[in-house]
């Protein structure tokens, strides 16, 4: 039961142990079942055979009992169905309920005289030096010395959130990163925050994070009702993170990188774009083709989002200050949307909107056979590794998990982003 309870925050355990998030929530919720299957086993072979005499007067009973119904509602209110509705009023219920699980075995503990509390203590004491540095490494990132908290700039376009965060001084932020969010005049108790992915990345230290948001419940819905319609009107507002969170991706070893994303997980594959096109003009990649496919149901996310697009292709320049000609031979952007109406048309810079569903199967095989890169007739080329990145439904990735099982062996990875938009 003791690594369930090495920090407050997964994400700062997950960056410690230099795993994603998903990785280590697995973790996490296979060590949660393990100790309530020991539990049980233990309520079954000391409890059961003594019922009749079993009294609450006994404090080992009593905390026996509250640690072992709070240990159920975990696991109770762990179903996704039930955590969904709110993810802040979620976290907050499965933290305190954590706090209550460890107090009442402690207590429960303490009847045994034969316990041997050292490991207890060792436990207690790393917990507390990883506490002392997680907070401390948040107050590091938030206040530099003789300068400002962090301020936050929120604007809202076509029913989405966009939110430009100035730091307090400069912050390394890799592709795929997010950080935790915290708004006092948004949201005022300290408890509330929420995990978002960075869409701007640039090579080394940024001082402005930007962020592209989904308006659901909670501080999200909040967010956008303190939001102005122009970006320029925007009020500066005090903003604590911790972070940047996650484990980046590679991108730059892969000769074929095809993107997928439906909906707000554009918002994911944004810095990865703006990296490999970078990467390709400054020679620092292999990569020679990117696709990226995006699915919408209707064109008002394409929209909202299209100046992030056009920034994550402007960018990155050569050092005469244009975008490189040989960049946009190796870039393909398709935009795929399901309502009516929809012809093929131009959109944004070198993307094309088409009507209807984006065929992945049609798509991904085409990028396998390497039909759209140039090879030397003279000599055979070996085609190099292709990658397949997904930040959609989870529809739509259990359908590019079929599609991909297949050609693992034909050096062809997927791999599924830390953001999903559902």
């Amino acid at each position: 039961m003791m690594p369930l309870f090495l920090g407050t925050h997964l994400s700062f355990l997950a960056d410690l142990f230099g795993v994603s998030l998903k990785a280590f929530r697995m973790v996490h919720r296979s060590a949660g079942m393990m100790s309530f299957a020991l539990v049980l086993l233990h309520v079954l072979v000391v409890v059961a055979p003594g019922v009749g005499s079993f009294s609450l007067s006994v404090p080992a009973n009593l905390y026996g009992l509250i640690g072992g119904l709070a240990l159920s509602f975990l696991i109770l209110l762990s179903i996704p169905i039930l955590r969904k509705p709110s993810y802040e009023l979620f976290l907050r219920i499965h933290q305190a309920l954590a706090v209550l699980v460890t107090y009442s075995t402690v207590r429960h503990l303490m009847s045994t005289s034969k316990f041997h509390w050292l490991y207890v203590y060792n436990f207690a004491g790393i917990v507390a030096g990883l506490l002392v540095f997680q907070c401390g490494a948040v107050i590091f990132r938030n206040k530099a010395w003789g300068c400002d908290f962090p301020r936050a700039y929120i604007a809202r376009v076509n029913d989405t959130v966009r939110i430009r965060i100035t730091t307090s001084w400069p912050v390394e932020v890799k592709a795929g990163q997010y950080i935790n969010l915290w708004i006092p005049s948004v949201s005022w108790y300290i408890l509330q925050s929420h995990p978002f992915v960075v869409t701007n990345w640039v090579e080394g230290k940024q001082g402005t994070l930007e962020l592209f948001i989904q308006p659901r419940r909670g501080l999200t819905r909040e967010l956008f009702s303190h939001g102005t319609l122009d970006a320029r009107d925007s009020v500066p507002r005090l903003a604590l993170f911790s972070g940047p969170h996650g484990v980046s991706i590679p991108v730059v070893e892969y000769e074929t990188v095809l993107m997928v994303a439906t909906g707000f997980g554009i918002a994911a594959l944004l810095p990865y774009l703006r990296e490999l096109i970078h990467g390709y003009n400054t020679c620092k990649t292999r990569t020679r083709r990117v696709h990226l496919v995006w699915q919408l149901q209707s064109l008002d996310i394409g929209v909202a989002a299209e100046s992030l697009l056009n920034n994550a292709l402007d960018d990155d320049t050569l050092d005469n200050g244009y975008v490189s000609k040989v960049a946009s031979r190796i870039l393909c952007i398709s935009i795929y949307v399901e309502s009516d109406g929809i012809s093929k048309v131009p959109f944004s810079q070198r993307a094309i909107i088409y009507p209807g569903t984006a065929d992945v199967d049609e798509i991904l095989q085409g990028e396998i056979a390497g039909k759209y890169i140039k090879r030397l007739q003279a000599a055979p080329e070996e085609r190099g590794k292709i990658l397949v990145m997904v930040s959609g439904t989870g529809e739509l990735r259990d359908h590019l998990r079929a599609l991909v099982r297949p050609h693992l062996d034909d050096r062809v990875r997927l791999q599924e982003l830390e953001f999903q938009p559902e």
